[in-house]
């Protein structure tokens, strides 16, 4: 969690939040509920994906716009492709926190906290910038307030687009829960949330938090997990086992997928969990070049490929996949139509924290997942 220096502007902040507009309603939640029971049945397939962390800089319509408009090209292949109908569920309207591996970063002889995405802090190298400003939060819910409404305008009562986020940033999620006509509370940051890789302690405040809401709650799985802890978390936070409740993201990374995840799978049948099974074939698949970070699309690939083939030997239905990939023409990933040596990633490199698929790129990835049936 950030250190803010004022505890009596971050309370103040928080009591406007608990105040504000919901960024999306319990009643669009509870249908994603339902949507997601399908994809756990098998009956549908889950395409997640979006940028790694929005900006205070997007252009949010002609963002909107765009990225819905890859959900589309990405369902038409991957819905003849698998014979399933596609739930689109975006990484967009909430996701503006990021875990990072370090506390701080260096710039020769100058040390700063590290960037943690806008809601926290900013990406500009001094001092002010750096420092984390509980403000932020309320011109992230703006926006998130903004991207949904236009989010639903875009889709012109096409199939939604749903909305995700890593939750992440305690203070911004407890201040905009909200508890319906039937004593249940739901998050109203966005339609599902996730926990993350970094904040799995199962006796810690953000599975506590997770543990509390009726959302669609994601779980980041990977390297050094074990099936013991697995179960305990779906049991911490869906010890109803419903289906739709619980996603299970598998996020290995192509070297050790393999050797990992078929016992966790295992275990999950033998316990008769109903949750849904998807692969971030992204986080796993990380190198750093010259002290930027890359990910190869054929590692991608591979990643994909294991999860299906391990999906199927273990009896699971290989759910859905979870991405980072930009509306722009980005050149972030190599492979494909990106680029395809490291001195062509300038041409377009512009996260501001991790590797992102291109509009080619993932509509290929699409095509190939497409063929893995």
């Amino acid at each position: 969690m950030p250190h803010y220096d004022d505890p009596a502007l971050l309370l103040a902040v928080e009591e406007q939040l608990a105040a504000a507009a919901p960024v999306v309603t319990p009643a669009g939640c509870a249908r994603l509920r339902e949507e997601m029971a399908k994809v756990a049945k098998g009956e549908a397939y889950l395409l997640q994906g979006g940028d790694c962390a929005e900006s205070f800089n997007d252009a949010v319509a002609d963002r909107v716009a765009r990225l819905s408009g890859l959900f589309d090209a990405m369902d038409g292949v991957l819905s003849d492709g698998l014979g399933l109908p596609i739930l689109h569920v975006a990484r967009i309207g909430g996701q503006f926190a990021k875990p990072r591996s370090a506390a701080t970063e260096a710039r020769g002889p100058v040390e700063l906290p590290a960037y943690r995405g806008d809601i926290i802090n900013g990406i500009g190298f001094s001092g002010e910038e750096r420092r984390a400003d509980p403000q932020r939060m309320l011109r992230a819910h703006l926006q998130s307030v903004g991207t949904v409404a236009t989010l639903k305008a875009a889709r012109g009562g096409r199939d939604p687009v749903y909305t995700s986020h890593e939750g992440l940033l305690l203070p911004y999620e407890e201040a905009l829960t909200r508890q319906d006509e039937d004593g249940r509370w739901w998050a109203t940051s966005g339609h599902m949330l996730w926990l993350g890789y970094r904040t799995n302690d199962l006796d810690g405040a953000h599975v506590d938090y997770l543990s509390g809401i009726e959302n669609v709650v994601g779980v980041k799985v990977g390297p050094g997990m074990d099936a013991d802890q697995v179960l305990a978390l779906a049991e911490r936070l869906d010890p109803r086992n419903r289906a739709g409740k619980l996603l299970l993201i598998a996020r290995f990374g192509a070297k050790r997928i393999e050797a990992e995840l078929p016992a966790l799978m295992q275990a999950t049948q033998a316990a008769g969990l109903n949750a849904a099974w998807s692969v971030d074939p992204m986080h796993g698949n990380t190198e750093t070049i010259e002290g930027r970070k890359v990910r190869r699309v054929d590692a991608i690939e591979r990643d994909i490929a294991a999860f299906f083939a391990i999906a199927r030997a273990q009896g699971v239905h290989a759910s859905g996949v979870h991405l980072e990939m930009s509306p722009d023409d980005v050149t972030e990933c190599l492979g494909g139509s990106g680029p395809t040596d490291p001195s062509d990633l300038d041409r377009a490199y512009r996260t501001a924290c991790d590797p992102r698929l291109n509009p080619g790129q993932a509509t290929a990835l699409a095509s190939f997942i497409a063929g893995l049936a």
